[in-house]
C-alpha cells in the first residue's frame, strides 16, 4: 500500500480523533493536503500520532504582528494560557496558499476582500508556530482550545481578553494571527503552508515531544525582525499619512484627477458613507506615486472595503468546539 493510500485509510479509521465535523472530513478527502499531513505526521510521530496531535495547536503569527514587534506579546499570551512553543517556521503565505487555506470560507467574500487578504498575507513573512498544550481541559483538543482563545476576525465579536484583542488586531482582514480550528485542520494547513518542509516540520516536533530537544523560538523571532521593516499598524495613522502624500497641485491631468478623487474619498470612507473600491483606490494611489501594496494603503483598504457578498454563506462553519463537547469528536487518552 502506498503512503497516500495508507494515509487515506488511516483517516477513515480515526477521523473522529481529528474532527467533529463529518462534512469537513468529506471535503478534505477530495484534496491532497490532508493525506500529505497524515503521512508526514505518522512517519515522524509514530502510529499513535492522533493522540499527540490532539495535544498540539498551530498558531500563525502574521506579518502585521511582526511589523509591530508584538511576537513576544503573542507568545506570552499563549504561555499564560498553558501553551508552550515547540517549533517555529518562517514562511511566506502566498495567494495560492490563502486560496487553499480558506477555500471553504471564501465563498462569502467579495473579490476586493479576497484580493486584499492575498496581499496582506503575502506582504511579508509569517511565523508558523506549533504549540504543546500543557493545560488541557479534558474535553477539547488543543487546537480547538486555542481557536477559542484567539477570538473571531470580526472585532465586534471579540471578547476583551481574546488573543486578537490583546494584540490590537486591526480588522477582519489584518487580523494578527491564524489558528487551525481542529487537529484535521492542523494536518491539512501545514501541508499547504510548508509543503516542501512538511516532513522536516513534523520531525522537528518529534525531536521536542519525543526526544526532549530544546527549540530555538527566540532566535527565529530575532531573525524575522532583522528581515522585516518595522511599521505601525494603525488605520488612523495610515489615513493621515496617505492624506499628507496627496499632491495639492499638479499639472499632470491624470495625477490631478486621482488626487482630487482621493482627497474626496478618503474622508468619506472614514465616515463610512460608502465602501472603498479597491481597483480604483489602487489605481489612484499608483497615479500619485504611492505603492498600493504599502502597509498604509493595505490598512486603509482593509478597513473600508466591503467584506461579504450579500446572501452568500460559507461552505464550512466552525462550531466553536460544540461538537467536541457533545462527543461528536473522540478525545484520546494521553
Amino acid at each position: 500500500m502506498t503512503h497516500s493510500a495508507g494515509s487515506a485509510a488511516r483517516v477513515l479509521e480515526m477521523w473522529r480523533a481529528l474532527t467533529a465535523d463529518a462534512e469537513k472530513l468529506r471535503l478534505y478527502q477530495q484534496e491532497p493536503y490532508l493525506a500529505m499531513g497524515v503521512d508526514a505526521a505518522a512517519r515522524a510521530l509514530g502510529p499513535a500520532f492522533e493522540a499527540k496531535l490532539q495535544r498540539m495547536a498551530l498558531l500563525v503569527i502574521q506579518a502585521d504582528v511582526i511589523a509591530e514587534r508584538r511576537v513576544g506579546m503573542c507568545l506570552d499570551f499563549v504561555r499564560d494560557h498553558g501553551f508552550v512553543p515547540i517549533s517555529a517556521t518562517p514562511f511566506l503565505m502566498s495567494p495560492e496558499m490563502t486560496g487553499e487555506i480558506w477555500r471553504y470560507q471564501f465563498d462569502m467574500a467579495t473579490p476586493d476582500s479576497r484580493e486584499l487578504c492575498d496581499l496582506y498575507c503575502a506582504k511579508a513573512e509569517s511565523l508558523l508556530v506549533v504549540l504543546a498544550d500543557h493545560a488541557p481541559d479534558g474535553v477539547r483538543p488543543a487546537s480547538v482550545r486555542l481557536t477559542q482563545l484567539k477570538g473571531p476576525s470580526n472585532p465586534a465579536r471579540r471578547s476583551a481578553d481574546s488573543l486578537r484583542t490583546t494584540l490590537g488586531a486591526t480588522n477582519r482582514i489584518v487580523c494578527a494571527v491564524h489558528c487551525s480550528d481542529e487537529p484535521i485542520d492542523l494536518l491539512r494547513e501545514t501541508a499547504i503552508m510548508v509543503p516542501d518542509r512538511l516532513l522536516e516540520l513534523y520531525i522537528a516536533i518529534a525531536d521536542v515531544v519525543d526526544r526532549g530537544v530544546q527549540p530555538y523560538i527566540e532566535e527565529q523571532v530575532s531573525a524575522l525582525y532583522r528581515r522585516a521593516p518595522r511599521h505601525d499598524i494603525d488605520v488612523g495613522h495610515a489615513m493621515e499619512r496617505l492624506l499628507a502624500r496627496i499632491p495639492v497641485d499638479s499639472r499632470d491631468r491624470a495625477v490631478a484627477t486621482a488626487a482630487a478623487r482621493l482627497r474626496d474619498s478618503l474622508p468619506a470612507w472614514q465616515r463610512r458613507e460608502r465602501f472603498l473600491p479597491w481597483s480604483q483606490f489602487s489605481a489612484d494611489l499608483s497615479a500619485i506615486g504611492v505603492e498600493p501594496t504599502s502597509w498604509d494603503a493595505l490598512l486603509v483598504a482593509s478597513e473600508y472595503v466591503e467584506y461579504d457578498l450579500t446572501g452568500v454563506d460559507r461552505t464550512l462553519h466552525f462550531d466553536g468546539g460544540v461538537g467536541w463537547v457533545a462527543g461528536e469528536g473522540q478525545l484520546l487518552a494521553p
